[in-house]
């Protein structure tokens, strides 16, 4: 090998580590660059399949789970009133019988409580037995009396049970309230009276009543006015009478 060889090849051995480093960088820029763009696409995608994993979960739950539904409330209806004191309140009750068979009704009613304290009062139910047939209905009517055994100003509860051929209820509110009478304060002594201006070149004043007396008033008797001697005149002598 001559000499020119010797010397050419290290030189072409430089270039190509050099142009083997520069294909590396450029590749890591690419890379970096790919990544880059490419993370925003793969953190959208992990996103949407965390939130789509439990959706799955729950149709798969859904599929696997046997249909159930909820009772009726006991508590079909509420009836409210607001009464005070001696007032009597109303209410009606439909009852249909929806079954196949006769049905025997039994009401009752329980008394009427307002924060644990019992009034001692319960509705009156009209009817509170009878018998209906499929399809037909009965109108009870619920009354209460607020009498003096309700506070005022306080809300009491009670139920009315319905038994057929099972229980069911009615919530009674009573609402309490002041009896709301007009009141009126009257003030009756002596006739008031009032001062009015005479004339405005007397500068004095007249006294006079507001009202007119109710029949015959008497008038306080006044002394006579003592006549008043004009000045630089003597006193009228008094002459002795002789007997």
């Amino acid at each position: 090998m001559d000499t020119k060889t010797i010397s050419w090849c290290p030189t072409v051995s430089a270039d190509m580590r050099t142009a083997a480093l520069r294909w590396y960088q450029m590749s890591n820029e690419v890379m970096s660059q790919a990544f880059k763009i490419g993370q925003p696409l793969m953190d959208a995608y992990i996103q949407g399949l965390s939130k789509a994993i439990p959706e799955l979960k729950k149709v798969a739950r859904k599929s696997c789970e046997i249909p159930e539904t909820e009772c009726p409330p006991s508590c079909v209806c509420e009836l409210e009133w607001e009464a005070c004191e001696g007032e009597t309140v109303t209410g009606v009750m439909d009852i249909r019988n929806t079954g196949q068979q006769n049905a025997n009704f039994t009401l009752r009613a329980s008394t009427f409580r307002s924060s644990g304290d019992d009034s001692g009062k319960s509705p009156q139910l009209t009817p509170n037995n009878f018998v209906l047939a499929p399809g037909e209905m009965k109108t009870v009517t619920v009354a209460v009396q607020a009498s003096d055994a309700f506070d005022s100003n306080e809300i009491y509860e009670s139920e009315v049970t319905v038994a057929g051929r099972y229980e069911q209820c009615v919530c009674l509110r009573l609402r309490t309230r002041r009896k709301n009478v007009p009141h009126c304060h009257i003030n009756h002594g002596e006739i008031p009276t009032r001062l009015v201006a005479h004339h405005w070149y007397d500068h004095f004043q007249c006294e006079e009543l507001c009202f007119q007396p109710v029949g015959r008033m008497v008038q306080p008797e006044q002394e006579e006015p003592t006549p008043v001697r004009p000045i630089g005149t003597a006193p009228p002598s008094k002459s002795k009478q002789k007997g």
